[in-house]
């Protein structure tokens, strides 16, 4: 919605409301367009600190710059930079025995003791990603934007171009958007990218192989539509619809599944061996997105709904609530609460049977199973000088399965298949208006 345009005749009692709808979308949104008037453009940063319980630690830098040009054109520019380390679930099951894995690399083997959630401790990658666009006017309504984005990792790179439409209706009260994207990704696995449902390589003394081939590639198209419809001075409503098709190679190249004993084995429920997870070659996803935003004397709600579908039989829905509470000197909080469910994908398994039929596609990937989410937030905003904020919020995110552990099926009813877990998130935000 472009909020900053001159309307061709003045209509009486037009102003309070443009005022009132400017400084909501400027609150709301964080629109470029919004913070148009006096200003050049915008400097944002952001360093984000995240952290799980006795698994993953992670630290991502953002740079953003938008710089308004002649002719109302607007350009966007996203530097990103992260870093992750840690502990990751390779897929097995755990077992009352000890379990050895071997490396993706092939070079070497770990244990996992008795009882415990299989994690891959050297768990570890560096990404750099570049993101820009340009917004231009078509005419007094219409704007268009194009923009591209790379970003690179040790094991995988991604390419894409998007483009995008906006058009104002209903004296520019409704804004009608329209956008497509296409990337083009390179999956190249450490030890190359492993055959789907081959056996994982024994390791000997600490020296393991692992059968692998080339490196891959997957694209993926996105289309999004919505409207924006400004209420009245004080609310406004965003719904959008999305659908993206993705082909190619899908699997995650450092996942495995266990291969159990069944209830007639000598141990039921201990690994006799583990194989390479195998997904679809084509994943398509929708999803329907629904956003309430009010402002009044300088309070804001912003309450969200999306539910989610794909062809891998995965549906989920969120909540999501922010509330901002001014306090003096341009100073305030916002308290956050997020709710998030889904089911489990047709193809997740936690584990196989050894000896049954091996399906055509099986993954045991906690990201696929089913389970439900929590997220509590505070950020605190502080304003430094006139046109300069800075930011400081923290977040906890709690995880739960929806699993239970299996009955009556030996060592494996001891443990939980989907073991809870727990995440601190800490952000520092700081931006800066480019004056004139």
């Amino acid at each position: 919605m472009q909020l900053s345009g001159k309307r061709r005749r003045k209509r009486k009692g037009s102003a309070p409301i443009r005022g009132a709808v400017t400084a909501l979308t400027a609150t709301l949104l964080g629109s470029g367009m919004a913070h148009a008037v006096g200003s050049k453009g915008r400097i944002e940063s952001s360093i984000l600190l995240y952290s799980e319980s006795n698994r993953v630690s992670a630290g991502e830098g953002v740079f953003g710059l938008t710089r308004f040009l002649k002719k109302d054109r607007i350009l966007n520019l996203r530097l990103t930079l992260d870093g992750l380390t840690g502990a990751s679930p390779n897929g097995a099951a755990p077992a009352n025995s000890v379990q050895t894995f071997t490396r993706p690399s092939g070079n070497g083997a770990y244990r996992i003791g008795k009882g415990k959630t299989p994690l891959d401790m050297t768990f570890k990658d560096t990404r750099f990603g570049v993101d820009g666009s340009v917004t231009q006017p078509l005419n007094r309504l219409t704007n268009a934007t194009v923009g591209a984005h790379v970003s690179g990792e040790h094991d995988y790179t991604s390419f894409g171009v998007n483009a995008g439409l906006t058009r104002d209706f209903n004296r520019k009260n409704t804004t009608l958007s329209a956008s497509i994207a296409f990337s083009h990704d390179l999956v190249n696995p450490i030890g190359g990218a492993p055959v789907p449902l081959a056996e994982m390589g024994t390791a000997t003394g600490g020296i393991g192989e692992v059968e692998g081939g080339p490196s891959e590639s997957k694209n993926l198209i996105d289309a999004v539509v919505g409207v924006t419809q400004v209420i009245n001075r004080t609310t406004l409503l965003r719904i959008n619809y999305s659908i993206d098709h993705t082909t190619g190679y899908l699997n995650d190249p450092y996942k495995i599944v266990s291969v159990t004993q069944d209830q007639s084995g000598a141990q039921p429920g201990e690994p006799t061996n583990y194989i390479n997870e195998s997904r679809p070659g084509n994943h398509t996803k929708r999803a329907a997105y629904a956003q309430l935003r009010h402002y009044i004397s300088g309070h804001t709600i912003d309450l969200s709904y999306r539910y989610f579908s794909d062809n891998w039989g995965i549906r989920s829905q969120t909540v999501d609530f922010h509330y901002r509470l001014p306090l003096k000197a341009g100073h305030a909080i916002e308290p956050h609460v997020r709710w998030y469910h889904q089911t489990q994908a047709n193809f997740y398994q936690p584990y196989l049977f050894d000896g049954a039929a091996v399906p055509t596609h099986v993954s045991s990937d906690y990201r696929l199973a089913p389970f439900h989410a929590v997220t509590l937030g505070l950020k605190y905003l502080y304003p430094l000088l006139q046109g300069t904020h800075l930011s400081i919020g923290a977040e906890y995110y709690h995880q739960i399965g929806d699993l239970s552990p299996p009955q009556g099926l030996g060592a494996l009813s001891q443990y939980e298949i989907f073991p809870e877990m727990k995440a601190v998130m800490i952000r520092l935000g700081f931006s800066y208006d480019l004056n004139k």
